[in-house]
């Protein structure tokens, strides 16, 4: 380009931000690091870990709480055809025909004097999980979303007898749900 008849206009070298090759890079090294961080904190958070949505499930198991367990219920937030309240009102209708020796407190607690514990966890292949993606989509919305399924399997010894369980675990983009439990 010209200015003034012959003399040419000096080009910013500097590029759009005004930062050197070297300060550019260094930007870009810490952003990188920044946003790895970021999602390691999202992906590996303990609080939405299998392992802790199963134990927040027998929290909600021990103190009655149908609500909270809907927060954390894949069939309660996905179902096509069950809402929140449905489910909850399914799980108030289980605490209340318990077996009157599970209450404590006035509370209904089906695992009174157990001891959970998870024995395995099992990651089905890539192929399984397609499967089972495709085996939910008649009944369930989302399932386009899940990322992940994890299945675990627990003993619940209950004095001298000793159980075995098993739990399905979803996860849709990133945030873990019960999905299905047996044994307890």
């Amino acid at each position: 380009m010209e200015q003034n008849g012959s003399q040419a206009k000096k080009v910013n070298t500097k590029g759009i931000a005004g930062f050197t090759g070297k300060k550019k890079s260094l930007c870009i090294g810490a952003g990188a690091v920044l946003l790895a961080v970021i999602l390691l904190l999202v992906i590996v958070n303990p609080a939405n870990s299998p392992s802790s949505v199963f134990n927040r499930y027998l929290n909600c198991l021990c103190s009655e709480n149908a609500d909270a367990f809907c927060a954390i219920s894949y069939e309660a937030n996905f179902s096509n055809t069950l809402t929140a309240e449905n489910v909850a009102e399914s799980y108030k209708g289980r605490f209340s025909s318990a077996d009157p020796s599970y209450s404590v407190g006035g509370k209904v607690n089906l695992l009174k004097d157990t001891g959970v514990k998870v024995t395995k966890t099992v990651t089905p292949t890539q192929t399984e999980i397609a499967s089972r993606r495709a085996n939910l989509a008649a009944n369930y919305r989302n399932t386009g979303s899940i990322t992940d399924i994890r299945n675990l399997t627990f003993t619940i010894k209950r004095g001298d007898l000793t159980s075995t369980g098993t739990a399905e675990l979803i996860c849709v983009t990133g945030k873990w749900y019960i999905a299905d439990v047996t044994g307890i």
